[in-house]
Formats: C-alpha cells, structure tokens, sequence
C-alpha cells in the first residue's frame, strides 16, 4: 500500500510475515490463551470445601503456581500478536538515487543488489542493505558505514552483532543511524567477611534498538545461595530483554520463577536503569533494591522505593520512575552493603556532590574505598558499586 508522507511517496508494507505466516502466528497465541485458561482454577459449583490447614496451604500454592503459568503463556500469546501485527515504513529510494550509491559503492568495491530504507521515529532511518564485496577487496561493515554515511548525510553505523567483514556472497546487513548519546560503565565490589562470593550480580547490555541496561541484583542472605539467587535473576532478565520482552514482564516472569520454587526461600533484588541513547531519556524500576542516584556536576539527586523483593508474592511492587538524563551525567546504583556500610546517608551524598571525577571506573572504585574507609575495612554485607556516564555524541 502506497501513501503519501511529507510530499514524497510511502511505500507502508509489513515485511516481517507474509499473510499465511500471520494467519499461523496468530493461531498460535489463540491456543496459548486457551491453554491458559485451562490453569485458572475456578469453583463453579459454589460447593463450601473444608480442609485442615495443611492442604489448604499446599492447595493455594497450587493454584499461585497455576496462575503463574497462565500468565506466562497470556504474555507469550500477546508478544506472538504483536510480532504478526509488526509493519516497517519503507521509503524506496528513487532510481537516479539508487544507480548513484551503486555506482560509488562498486567503485569501492561493494556491490550493492538492494536497498530498504527504514524510518523509525526514535532511531532515525535504517537501511537493509543485500551486499556483497568484489574479488579484489576486503572490507568490513565498518568500511560501508562510512560510504553509506557520506551518501546519505548521516553518521550510519552497523547493526550490533552484525557481519565484521562484508561478505563474499550477497546477503543483508542493516545500517542504523547513530545514536545521540554514548555511555561508558564501571563497577567495583567487596565480598561480605568469611564469604568465598558474593551475593550480588549484575549485568551492562545493550538490547539492540538503541536501549542500554543497567541492573542489579541482591540475592538475600550471603555466599553460594545468596549469589545462586541474584545469577538466577540476572541471567533470566539478560534473556528475557533480548527476547523482546519488556521490562515489566520479565520482572514479573522472573518473580514467577522464583515463587514457584516453593522448597526453599528464593528472594531478590532487582535494579534497572534502561537509557534510550537516541533521547537520553531513563526508565528505573526498583524491586525491593537499594537506593539509585543521579549525578550532574555538584547536584545529587537520591532515588529510592519503598517495596518487597522478588520471590515473596505472587504479583510484583515494582517502583517506576523516570528521569532525563543531560550530556555529562551519571547514574549510581548500590546494594544495600554500601548504604550500611556508610552509616550516614547526608555524608554518602556530599561526598557524591564533591567528587568531579569523570572516569565511571575510576568514580566506582573511588565510592567503594570511601565506604571501605568509612567502615573501617570491615564488610559486613556484600558491597557492589555501579556508575553509568553518558554523553553526548561529537559531529
């Protein structure tokens, strides 16, 4: 379908599924919501049953569980139907416009079979583009993002996980706009007194449309069980988020998780900091965790949230906030070891307030011996400190 956008023809198309494998797709999340509700339990009869104690806790943790499950498989059926309703915008290029990049480009040695232009409106354009290098060349993806830049008058740079070197034989690579901003990371930590491990993980990634996350999480108590806890969250937020699940959803899968595990206690903290770095805009849930702080030049901006962890109750209390990040700002994230350690919350901040340094490694370490100082080298939980800068990108 063709329409018209700013002057210029649209080409609107969804190119993810052709109609057959729609129609499946969403055949699909159909039956996961019939098989979901085939777990929710309900007493139709209206029949009064009694029970001791014993079985009536056993029997509501059956059915907690089951409700877990129908929510998993609700929340899958929902992803499948936004995937088979998923469209691109298309701007085909113009004739005189595509023969001009081919040309340049084979002159370079890329021989360029086709061009889709993606527009988004966050991310800028993308462009998906069937390549293939000549005989005579070796060149990266980098190499054709500076081509490709000079053409279409914006910085471009290779999707993540994209080909390294263009390859011999044609196949696609997209190309992104890049982002407006940059972040660099650091963490430091101290393992709790006459613990092998420590109890806290935590986890930098980017998610591949222009998103980087930072969390961590605090599994309750101290050594092995403690630090099984936290990987477990951690592990399953990495592959929740790259999956494409939101943030939300995959706290609350993970939560499900945990409770169901119902032969032993499973609790833990969860901290997200989710930059978009074509916006600057920052996205913080807190479940149950420590305190977050925003830092630009002298000002500290304290953030916390009044819940339970994960693995208590079967639905989630997670606090939601969001902030807008400015060049040269940074972003702190600590487990609870660094608060008590520190004894007085006023102090931690002027010292927050007072400290110009740029290099979020260097400010990490810098936090950590300042708490280590403060207590006098005794670690009586374990202390995990984790700084985010971010800046905005040069012409």
């Amino acid at each position: 379908m063709i329409k018209k956008a700013n002057g210029t023809a649209r080409l609107t198309e969804g190119i993810v599924f052709p109609a057959y494998g729609k129609k499946k797709l969403l055949g699909y999340a159909d039956s996961f919501c019939d098989l979901a509700k085939t777990f929710t339990y309900k007493n139709t009869t209206g029949e009064k049953i009694i029970q001791d104690r014993q079985t009536c806790l056993m029997k509501r943790r059956l059915l907690e569980n089951r409700e877990i499950l129908a929510d998993h498989l609700n929340e899958m059926a929902r992803i499948m139907r936004l995937l088979a309703e998923e469209s691109f915008e298309l701007y085909p290029l113009k004739e005189k416009e595509m023969k001009k990049i081919m040309h340049i480009c084979k002159e370079n040695g890329i021989l360029i079979q086709d061009i889709c232009r993606m527009v988004d409106p966050v991310s800028g354009i993308k462009l998906a583009i069937s390549l293939r290098v000549d005989d005579k060349h070796v060149l990266t993806a980098e190499d054709a993002a500076d081509f490709l830049s000079v053409l279409f008058g914006k910085r471009l740079l290779p999707e993540k996980n994209s080909l390294f070197f263009l390859p011999k034989e044609y196949d696609t690579i997209i190309f992104e706009e890049e982002a407006a901003y940059s972040i660099l990371t650091g963490a430091a930590m101290a393992t709790q007194e006459n613990e092998k491990v420590s109890g806290d993980t935590y986890s930098f990634m980017e998610n591949g449309n222009g998103n980087f996350i930072m969390a961590l999480s605090d599994g309750m108590g101290s050594g092995e069980k403690a630090m099984a806890d936290s990987e477990t969250v951690i592990d399953l937020l990495e592959k929740f988020m790259e999956a494409g699940f939101s943030k939300k959803t995959a706290a609350e899968m993970i939560n499900g998780v945990l409770v169901a595990r119902a032969e032993e206690e499973n609790m833990s903290t969860l901290d997200i900091c989710d930059i978009n770095l074509y916006t600057g805009s920052c996205e913080l849930m807190k479940i149950g965790s420590s305190y977050t702080y925003i830092k630009r030049d002298h000002m500290v901006e304290q953030i916390a949230a009044d819940n339970l962890p994960l693995g208590i109750f079967h639905k989630i209390d997670a606090d939601n906030q969001e902030r807008q990040l400015e060049d040269g700002s940074f972003v702190v994230m600590v487990s609870d070891g660094i608060v008590d350690g520190v004894g007085d919350e006023e102090l931690f901040l002027d010292m927050l307030r007072q400290t110009m340094i740029q290099n979020p490694q260097e400010l990490a370490n810098y936090i950590l011996q300042f708490v280590l100082h403060r207590a006098k080298g005794k670690v009586g939980d374990d202390m995990t400190v984790l700084t985010l800068g971010i800046w905005e990108n040069g012409e």
